[in-house]
C-alpha cells in the first residue's frame, strides 16, 4: 500500500510512476585532442507521478481527504513508499494536484468518489 509518512492518503486505484532525473554531467572536448571529457555532477533527485481515487460517503467526507491530502504541500521532505512497496526518503509535495474535471461522482458501491493526479519531487 502506498503511504506518505506512513499514512495512507491517497486513496483507492493508486498507481505511480516514478521518473529518475537526468545526473548532472559537464562534456568538455580540448582543440588538438581526440574525443570527449565527460565529467559526473551528481544525480539530480527524481519525479513521482501519482494517480488515485479519493473515495468517502459523503461530499464533505471527500473534502476531508482531499484537505488531509494537500496538507503536505509544505515545503518538508516526507518518506514516500510507492506501490511496490520502494522507500523513498527526503520526497517533497509542491502542490501540483488536479483532481478530476468532472468533480466527485457517485462510486458504484454507494458514497462518491473522486480521482485525481499528482506529482511528488523526490530531492535525491
Amino acid at each position: 500500500m502506498a503511504t506518505l509518512d506512513g499514512n495512507a492518503v491517497f486513496g483507492a486505484a493508486v498507481r505511480i510512476v516514478h521518473t529518475p532525473r537526468p545526473a548532472a554531467i559537464q562534456m568538455n572536448e580540448y582543440f588538438g585532442l581526440s574525443g570527449r571529457q565527460a565529467l559526473y555532477g551528481g544525480a539530480r533527485g527524481r519525479s513521482f507521478q501519482v494517480t488515485g481515487v479519493l473515495e468517502a460517503a459523503t461530499v464533505a467526507g471527500l473534502a476531508t481527504l482531499e484537505s488531509d491530502l494537500l496538507a503536505y504541500a509544505d515545503g518538508q521532505p516526507h518518506v514516500l513508499v510507492d506501490t511496490l512497496g520502494r522507500v523513498w526518503p527526503n520526497v517533497v509535495f509542491p502542490g501540483e494536484y488536479t483532481p478530476s474535471p468532472t468533480g466527485p461522482t457517485p462510486a458504484a458501491g454507494g458514497g462518491w468518489c473522486l480521482p485525481y493526479t499528482l506529482k511528488l519531487e523526490g530531492l535525491i
